[in-house]
């Protein structure tokens, strides 16, 4: 069909005006950005910092290697295995020399500590054994293989090892590879065919925790090859891997415990022999398992899982569960499970002889983790987790997540043979829960321990006598010390990784006595060069008395004391997760972030964090402290900070993730004067919501009763009913398949947008709980370092 003269010229004219005008985007409705790095590329929201600083974000946020140890160090303490993303290798302690391991084999034999089971064991000065599975089996006798790694040429060879059916679950490896402890269904049990067609002999139950992000960016890094074969192997053999119960999972919230009551057995590969050695209860977790190095003897602990086969994690609060009457301090310690079935047995491996160790048989008595042994096996270290008293419920909380303080107990074996308790370590480093493994005690002599612990933000090894009493600090910086091993007492040396805010992790060695300090590996020294940052201790005095020690980070040229600076102040996620002092620099973490572009970083645990006492740590939710008492001591933080000149109203910032974005949220709603600018991310809002259809089991530690009981209270501690006292500027982060709801943060956004005020959110598509995608990382720093310019003077 023919068009009219006039329509034909007005087409010609809209052709020419689209050749001679920029094409513009539409308008973003409602000021939120979708960022979508599986649609189209054309979609994407435009850059907004140039390309010179988008390169050095880049460096920042994946210019790092991970360095660790991941095995003991030799017997003639000459080495160590260490992985990052350049391979797995052999480090030589004394010069720093790596001899690298050949993983071809890895391809179809694959170590089963990649999946989270086992250790690597020295089997002789040169050879580090280890179990792996096999890709390719096809029954019973080929299912695994014992691995033998070369540390003088790092080749591998591989003898087969057989299972002896399929009935049965690992739970326990020794390091001569050949001693096991397993599992297996009592005699009669109802022989139901598995749905699966393998034997599952746990359930599986997800909390609704989240690891702090930190804690999941810092796990073992392995080549991505390797990587890719781990994740075929998970997808492709669940038949295999099902068999090896209680992995450490990347993802903490989920427990693992037995579905049945099952009998243990001890079970030795070269003779085919089972030796039956106790059973276990229903709905049994594991907390640990130890061996003496010769593999004579195992200790185990296992503790009761209220709820095992329980509801979804995300489908709100139950008064009969017994995980909520425990978080709300309404279950008798007598009908608690995680107490009434926590058992350490101590085995002998020869003999099958066993003593069990239970909870002392007094109110409050912690529940016990079997940890490490002495040298010769003489002696017995255990990990205390000691129950939460919190003001205002009736009885202690006894699930591990939220206990108060852990504590380390040496039990020695007397004339008889029985090992009884005979001295105790505490110390303020071992407040709070232990999340994320932050208190670590290991044997070093039959008297001596390597203490890790928690001081403010410091993670720091202390060398400890048990006999002579002396404690000392073995580290001489600020930042936290990782995979910390220890040679033989004629050497008295530890290896290490260390890290800071200002220093991406490298690997260390360092005499028992703080002297000695030696770089193994310089992975990392270019980045540290160009981040090139400064990080002060600061404290503050707080009304009640209290102390609160920080971190400023600023550029390296900038002064300390600051002044009148863009001061930005950062909560991590948990809540009850320590606030380590390490090398990051994603947005979630922006520690090495942000100071690189000209703002200062203020990082200072608060009340209900670790690195204080166990009443610091509870108070966060003593009483109705919850959505206060940290709230207003960071609070009463700014305002001293700006006493000193440091900064000045409108120039401070605020932001985090998680309990974190919580926290910055509720933080300028109680302080709207205070924040000129916030940067919350996967935030909890809604405390009310959150209780009905949320985490079965936070809203009930943090409130202790219900909001029918203490509906104002609820309202109170919750953002979004207070959205109209915001004055700050707003920018949300959020995944569209965060476990926490994005729709509402989106009407908590939506609420400042109608007021007028100024607001922006970021809904990154397909991202879960934090940004796991690079390319995601690398568009919110921008947004972010570009909010903070725009509304901080």
């Amino acid at each position: 069909m023919r068009l009219s003269r006039r329509l034909w010229w007005i087409g010609v004219l809209v052709a020419i005006a689209g050749l001679v005008a920029p094409v513009t985007a539409a308008p973003i409705r409602n000021n939120i950005v979708n960022v979508n790095q599986y649609g189209d590329e054309k979609d994407l929201p435009p850059n907004l910092l140039s390309d010179e600083e988008i390169e050095r974000i880049d460096r920042l946020q994946n210019g790092a290697s991970y360095p660790l140890a991941i095995s003991e160090i030799s017997p003639d303490d000459g080495a160590v295995l260490i992985s990052s993303n350049e391979g797995l290798a052999f480090l030589d302690i004394a010069t720093g020399d790596t001899v690298p391991i050949d993983t071809t084999v890895f391809d179809f034999l694959v170590p089963l500590p990649f999946f989270g089971f086992g250790r690597y064991s020295w089997q002789d000065e040169s050879t580090l054994g280890v179990l792996a599975v096999n890709f390719f089996a096809t029954g019973n006798e080929d299912a695994l293989a014992a691995l033998f790694i070369d540390r003088f040429t790092g080749s591998i060879s591989a003898i087969p090892v057989g299972v002896p059916d399929q009935n049965f679950g690992f739970i326990s490896i020794a390091p001569n590879l050949t001693s096991w402890l397993i599992v297996r269904e009592p005699p009669g049990a109802e022989d139901e065919p598995p749905a699966e067609g393998f034997k599952t002999f746990t359930i599986r139950q997800t909390l609704g925790l989240p690891p702090p992000v930190a804690a999941r960016a810092n796990r073992i890094e392995l080549p991505a090859r390797i990587q890719r074969r781990v994740d075929q192997f998970r997808q492709r053999r669940p038949d295999l891997l099902a068999r090896f119960l209680f992995q450490q999972q990347d993802d903490s919230t989920v427990i693992e415990a037995t579905r049945e009551p099952y009998n243990l057995f001890l079970y030795d590969v070269t003779t085919g022999e089972e030796r039956y050695v106790t059973s276990i209860p229903y709905a049994s977790a594991l907390l640990n398992e130890t061996w003496t190095s010769d593999s004579a003897q195992l200790a185990v602990s296992f503790f009761g899982v209220p709820d095992a086969e329980g509801r979804d994690a995300y489908i709100g609060s139950l008064f009969s569960e017994e995980i909520y009457r425990d978080m709300t301090g309404n279950l008798p310690p007598r009908q608690n499970p995680v107490i009434q079935n926590n058992n350490t047995y101590v085995i002998d491996f020869a003999s099958g002889q066993t003593q069990v160790i239970r909870p002392d048989p007094v109110l409050g008595a912690p529940i016990l983790e079997a940890h490490d042994w002495a040298p010769g096996g003489q002696a017995l270290l255990i990990k205390a987790h000691h129950p939460a008293y919190l003001k205002g419920r009736t009885h202690p909380v006894y699930f591990p997540r939220f206990s108060s303080r852990t504590s380390f107990r040496f039990y020695d074996r007397n004339g008889s043979g029985q090992f009884r308790l005979t001295k105790t370590f505490e110390h303020p480093m071992l407040s709070g829960a232990d999340v994320v493994f932050s208190s670590i005690a290991d044997f070093v002599s039959p008297d001596e321990i390597i203490v890790r612990g928690v001081v403010g933000s410091n993670r720091h090894p202390y060398y400890y006598n048990r006999v002579s009493g002396e404690l000392r600090n073995l580290a001489d910086r600020a930042g936290s010390y990782f995979n910390v091993f220890a040679t033989s007492s004629s050497t008295r040396q530890i290896v290490f990784t260390y890290t800071s805010y200002t220093a991406p992790p490298d690997i260390y060695r360092l005499r028992w006595d703080g002297t000695a300090l030696y770089r193994l590996t310089w992975l990392n020294e270019e980045l540290r060069v160009e981040a090139n940052l400064r990080q002060d201790p600061v404290t503050f005095t707080l009304r009640n008395g209290q102390v609160r020690v920080g971190t400023l980070i600023q550029a390296a040229d900038a002064p300390f004391p600051p002044k009148d600076v863009r001061l930005i102040v950062w909560q991590e996620g948990g809540p009850n997760v320590p606030m380590l002092n390490q090398w990051m620099a994603n947005v979630e973490n922006p520690y090495a972030l942000l100071p690189s572009f000209g703002f200062a970083l203020l990082i200072t645990p608060v009340a209900g964090r670790q690195g204080y006492t166990p009443e610091v740590f509870n108070s966060l939710v003593d009483n109705g402290n919850f959505g206060q008492i940290d709230i207003d001591e960071q609070a009463e933080i700014v305002q001293q900070a700006i006493a000193r000149g440091w900064t000045s109203k409108g120039k401070v910032g605020i932001t985090g993730c998680s309990y974190g974005g919580y926290f910055t949220l509720q933080s300028i709603v109680r302080y709207p004067d205070l924040y000129a600018a916030a940067n919350p991310q996967c935030a909890l809002v809604d405390m009310i919501s959150e209780w009905k259809l949320g985490v079965v089991i936070l809203p009930p530690y943090l409130e202790g009763l219900p909001p029918f009981k203490a509906l104002n209270e609820y309202v109170k501690d919750s953002p979004s009913y207070a959205a109209d006292k915001v004055k700050a500027a707003v920018l949300t982060f959020h995944g569209t398949e965060d476990f926490l709801p994005i729709v509402q943060n989106e009407n908590f956004h939506l609420q400042l947008v109608n007021r007028g005020a100024p607001a922006r959110m970021v809904r990154f598509i397909f991202e879960g709980h934090g940004l796991s995608l690079k390319e995601n990382q690398l568009y919110a720093a921008q947004e972010q370092i570009s909010w903070f310019r725009t509304h901080l003077k």
